[in-house]
Formats: structure tokens, C-alpha cells, sequence
């Protein structure tokens, strides 16, 4: 039900090292620190050209990730948001590759991408600010099994971590 002792074996990432007030701090710099990756690269004459560029057919681009965390974040935020309101939810999640492809991530407009990341980071904040400390325990059913908050909250920080790691992966390979 708990993440307890998950460590991604990719990035690192230590949920259990992952508590509330840090969740928020990580999820509100997420939006900075991707624009912060992106911003030098979309600077140049084909930056546009180089964010939406895929290493491999089977590896999405930076912008493709970019919008994926957006996207996400959107999805957590209503997720946390439900969990907290209503006893124990049915939360359906959508298949991500198809996302991708059904709302078109790799078309999007890099700024548009950027700012959508600010707004849902902040609507994600926002939620996980709302939750009571005695809350993080109410849990919701998914369709991989039940969780509670502070998973859900553990899994957004990861999110933003590891696709981070993958946009600044894609842009070093792509501009090989």
C-alpha cells in the first residue's frame, strides 16, 4: 500500500527521504529548474528544433517530458485533492504513452509547456498544503493497487525528479 523502502533504482530517488514539507519545496522548484534545463537550449537558432528531438524512437524528446510531468502534475493534483476529500476513491490513471500521443505533447509550444508545469506544479503545492497532518494515511484504489497520500506525494516528487534526469539525458545525446 506504502512506498516504504523504495529506492528508484534509475535516479535514486529515496522515497522515504521524501515528507511533506519537502515535497512541496521540491514540487514548487520543479517548474524552475526544468526552465532551467530548457531555457539555454531554446535560446539558440534551433533550440525548438533540438527540445522536441528524440534520441531514439522510443525515448521522448525534452519537450516530451516536460509536458509529461505537466500533464502529471495536473492528474496528482486532483488525485491528492480527491484523496483527501472522499473515502477511499477509485482513481482511474491514463496509459502514458498514449497521453502523449492523444494530447500531443511533442507539438506543443515550448513556453506553453513551461508555464503549464508552473500552474499545475502550483496546483499540485496547493493541495499537498491542504492536507491535515493526521491525512497522509487516507487512501484511494488505482488501477496498480492501493496508496495512500503520502505516497501519491512521494510519487510526484519522483516524477519530477526522474523525468528531470531524462530531459538533461535527451539533451545531451540529441545535441551530440
Amino acid at each position: 500500500m506504502v512506498s516504504d523502502g523504495y529506492v528508484c533504482p534509475e535516479c535514486g530517488l529515496d522515497y522515504d527521504t521524501v515528507q511533506p514539507p519537502d515535497a512541496k519545496v521540491a514540487i514548487r522548484s520543479f517548474p524552475r529548474r526544468y526552465r532551467e534545463a530548457l531555457a539555454p537550449v531554446l535560446a539558440g537558432d534551433d533550440g525548438d528544433e533540438i527540445v522536441r528531438r528524440r534520441p531514439s524512437p522510443s525515448t521522448w524528446s525534452a519537450l516530451e517530458y516536460t509536458a509529461h510531468v505537466a500533464d502529471l502534475y495536473g492528474l496528482f493534483a486532483d488525485t491528492v485533492t480527491r484523496m483527501y476529500a472522499e473515502d477511499h476513491p477509485t482513481i482511474d490513471f491514463w496509459d502514458s504513452d498514449a497521453r502523449a500521443v492523444s494530447e500531443g505533447y511533442a507539438s506543443k509550444d515550448p513556453a506553453a509547456v513551461l508555464d503549464w508545469l508552473a500552474a499545475n506544479g502550483e496546483r499540485l503545492a496547493a493541495a499537498v498544503d491542504r492536507v491535515d497532518a493526521d491525512a497522509w494515511h487516507r487512501t484511494a484504489v488505482f488501477p496498480w493497487g492501493e496508496r495512500d497520500i503520502l505516497t501519491m506525494v512521494r510519487n510526484a516528487v519522483h516524477e519530477g525528479t526522474h523525468h528531470l534526469r531524462d530531459v538533461n539525458k535527451v539533451l545531451a545525446a540529441v545535441r551530440r
